[in-house]
């Protein structure tokens, strides 16, 4: 039976789970006792949220979660939400209500995950939005704290420098410590569209950041010791680090 393809958007409004399921990285989801036999390194997940809905009201056999392009654990997914497409594997029914699925979802999930703009999709879709997630633009909300205490006057002259050196540039970004056990050790070049920031507290700030998809935020403000540049840390020569960042907006 041909899989069954349902485009949507959406929101995750609470920090802690993964876009989608995690296996355990002791027993690679098989069960063991550090995940208390569960399989799972979390106990749920974005698409383990969504999907149930959409399996029972299809009698599929299962699912597949694609999205365009993920955020971290601890990041939110604000604004319109993030396009994805649920693959839902030999349905026995194909004409779904969708507006009701959306109703069960959302009241289920209230305060954790939100879908919207629910339609019928294919597989091309599926390609397409994968290959254009990268070319998207973005927008963040990162809460930043500093090393070190500034005045507002300072903040200033450090965020109009951040704009001179940074805004309408090509960042190049080597591939993070922090993700370098699974990904590639390359270069990649993302564009930064605007960034505005806001003196909250002398070691406190907020940075608005819109810039290509793909970008790693965290370590645009960090620099992860040199591995991004020009960062933020850079221009303020001091230490930033993101305590909380939100995706806000995704143009597609």
């Amino acid at each position: 039976i041909r899989s069954l393809f349902i485009y949507g958007r959406y929101k995750k409004l609470i920090r802690g789970i993964p876009q989608t399921r995690w296996p355990c990285g002791k027993c690679n989801g098989k069960g063991c006792e550090a995940c208390d036999f569960t399989g799972k390194q979390y106990e749920t997940s974005v698409e383990e949220l969504i999907c149930q809905e959409f399996v029972i009201a299809s009698q599929a056999e299962g699912s597949k979660f694609h999205g365009a392009g993920r955020e971290d654990i601890d990041v939110r997914m604000l604004g319109s939400g993030r396009p994805f497409i649920l693959e839902l594997i030999n349905p026995k029914i194909r004409t779904l209500d969708l507006t009701q699925i959306k109703q069960k979802v959302n009241s289920e999930n209230e305060g954790k995950v939100e879908v919207e703009n629910l339609r019928y999709s294919d597989k091309n879709e599926v390609i397409k939005i994968k290959e254009e997630a990268e070319n998207t633009q973005k927008t963040y909300r990162a809460l930043v704290r500093g090393e070190e205490e500034i005045q507002q006057s300072e903040f200033d002259q450090k965020l109009k420098s951040i704009k001179q050196q940074i805004e309408e540039e090509i960042l190049e970004q080597r591939t993070p410590h922090r993700v370098s056990h699974r990904r590639a050790d390359k270069v990649r070049n993302k564009k930064i569209y605007e960034i505005e920031g806001t003196f909250l507290q002398p070691d406190l700030f907020e940075f608005l950041i819109k810039s290509q998809g793909g970008t790693y935020i965290k370590e645009l403000i960090t620099g992860d010791q040199g591995r991004t540049s020009p960062s933020l840390t850079e221009i303020f020569g001091f230490a930033l680090i993101c305590e909380q960042l939100d995706v806000v907006n995704i143009n597609s």
